[in-house]
């Protein structure tokens, strides 16, 4: 039978027409200059078949994106100024997942805020706070540092020989190149008297701009030199990329996602748990907790949540978002969703700072601890960067390694 009697849909599957998009973006449903596919409002995940450093780099030098890093030095604190900012502006922190093409195995996590220009594009700006190994995240931020458009370094109070210490490492890698990014800000959060020196040293034969700023007291302080370090750059160069002085309005909005609503129920209370001893987070950590509670991938975390207190001497189960401290989801009793989730972000915390000071990364696999007649257990949730299971057993009852692995056969 000729093409001419069939049918016009079985005309048009012989030789269906040629379609024409506008551009990639069009096609692949992403920016051009964006590392990564989007997978949801504030997830990117970036496959790879080698080492994720080395596809990192790749990425970076074949798409050549404007973006800011920030790296800590002798600090904790980029991580934190990222939630800030997201928590002032109403957004989120999104993650960067670089996984293993085939395994789905995420070899590193990054962090960043994406904030609007003056001409309309926009911008993403990383934390180097990079969940990986310890030598992943040092060469990623390297990576980062080097090809940023601008690259902000927070230095904590150090004496002048610890400071040339911290620092000798980045003089190398400026030296030793390649180092395509052309200007650096240090920003103290500290006295520092010895900061402008040092940054003659960074400088050396390179033609990298080194600036100090003056003392950052406060988050705020320190976004409005990252601000004013970044428009003198496009002043410079000419461009129309500035980032508005405002905070409110300097970060891109995600789409608005509902967030599930979950009723602890009501059982018979038990011993409360000892945990008002910790010390306060800091300020800019606080001031996340008014962030809008995130739902990645649109989860029922109120359904993971029943699921994790059925587990024999469970009694409470919390499942909350590590950045904002905003409890996802609750099931059981006492302790309360708002208690576990505040309580288990600051352990992690602190289990996080101690890997990182002991040179053992900051990877947190999962931790527990046992109070009066409890234990609990701090589970990161496979697959979901950010997520955490905050669960409280009566140890009368519950065996904290049958829990764990229960908790690895149960999928959210």
């Amino acid at each position: 039978m000729s093409q001419d009697k069939l049918p016009e849909p079985a005309r048009d599957l012989l030789a269906p027409a040629t379609q024409y998009v506008s551009d990639r973006e069009d096609y692949l449903g992403q920016r051009l200059r964006e590392v990564g596919r989007r997978i949801a409002d504030d997830q990117v995940e970036l496959f790879v078949t080698g080492d994720a450093t080395f596809a990192l780099r790749e990425q970076l030098e074949a798409l050549a994106p404007d973006f800011i890093a920030v790296h800590d030095v002798s600090t904790t604190s980029s991580l934190r100024l990222l939630v800030a900012l997201a928590a002032a502006t109403r957004s989120r922190v999104q993650t960067l997942t670089i996984r293993r093409q085939g395994h789905g195995v995420a070899l590193a996590v990054l962090q960043f805020v994406q904030a609007l220009l003056g001409d309309g594009s926009s911008i993403r700006i990383y934390s180097t706070d990079i969940n990986a190994d310890t030598r992943a995240r040092q060469q990623i931020a390297q990576v980062l540092l080097s090809h940023s458009r601008l690259a902000v370094l927070l230095v904590g109070e150090l004496p002048r020989h610890v400071l040339n210490t911290s620092l000798q490492p980045w003089r190398e890698a400026i030296a030793r190149g390649p180092w395509t990014n052309g200007d650096l800000l240090l920003v103290p959060l500290g006295a520092v008297p010895a900061l402008a020196g040092e940054a003659a040293l960074l400088t050396g034969r390179s033609g990298v701009s080194v600036q100090v700023s003056a003392n950052a007291a406060h988050a705020d302080d320190a976004w409005s030199f990252i601000i004013a370090g970044w428009n003198q750059v496009q002043a410079r160069t000419g461009g129309l990329a500035t980032l508005p002085s405002g905070l409110p309005v300097a970060v891109t909005p995600p789409p608005a996602s509902p967030a599930p609503t979950a009723q602890p129920q009501q059982e018979a209370p038990t011993e409360p748990m000892a945990l008002d001893h910790l010390p306060q987070p800091p300020a800019a950590q606080r001031a996340s907790t008014s962030a809008p509670m995130p739902v990645p991938g649109g989860m029922r975390w109120d359904v993971y949540a029943r699921r994790c207190v059925t587990i024999k001497g469970a009694i409470s189960s919390c499942i909350f978002d590590l950045h904002s401290q905003k409890a996802l989801a609750h099931a059981g009793g006492r302790p309360t969703a708002e208690r576990l989730a505040e309580h288990g972000a600051r352990l992690l915390a602190a289990i996080t700072d101690t890997g990182r000071a002991l040179g053992m990364g900051t990877a947190v696999q999962g931790a527990g601890f046992t109070v009066g007649h409890h234990h609990s257990l701090l589970f990161p949730v496979p697959g979901h960067p950010g997520i955490v299971l905050h669960l409280v057993l009566d140890i009368s009852v519950g065996n904290a390694t049958l829990a764990r692995m229960h908790l690895d056969r149960i999928d959210p």
